[in-house]
């Protein structure tokens, strides 16, 4: 997906949300390619705070279709993937297992299937009003147009 954030500012972030205290938080980050001293890393913590407005401005307004495709294309994968463990388990306990887990991920799949729906419609209504606020915008100047002529 598109991002507004640097490499370094995704592995701040994964800190953040696995809630780490800073001396581990410094040490995933060095482990993971961005080793940094502490008040560079609160820095980092400081400017994402900052930049958060722009980043879910991003999300709504750019990444959010492509992010929503992505998770039911993964749901979709996850599915047919648990569908064809079950197919290859021999043993009657670990089908009901797996059978669990794809009815547990059935309700995720509508909701996004639900929203996908409803984003469509929405973004329809929303073409519509466009279409009609052109054409009163192009009627009201062709009507000065002969107004202005007559």
């Amino acid at each position: 997906m598109l991002t507004i954030l640097s490499e370094t500012e995704r592995a701040v972030v994964a800190t953040v949300i696995m809630d780490l205290d800073w001396p581990i938080a410094l040490e995933y980050l060095k482990d993971h390619g961005h080793p940094m001293a502490k008040s560079t890393y609160y820095r980092h913590r400081k400017g994402l705070d900052e930049k958060k407005w722009e980043r879910l401005y991003h999300i709504a307004k750019i990444g959010f279709e492509d992010q929503h495709l992505d998770r039911i294309s993964q749901l979709e994968l996850i599915n047919k993937l648990m569908w064809k463990h079950y197919e290859e388990e021999p043993s009657p306990f670990r089908k009901t297992i797996i059978l669990e887990r794809i009815a547990n991920v059935q309700p995720y799949i509508s909701r996004y299937y639900d929203v996908t729906k409803t984003l469509m419609e929405r973004r329809k209504n929303d073409e519509a009003k466009e279409n009609a606020n052109r054409e009163r915008k192009s009627n009201s100047v062709s009507v000065s147009a002969e107004q202005g002529q007559g």
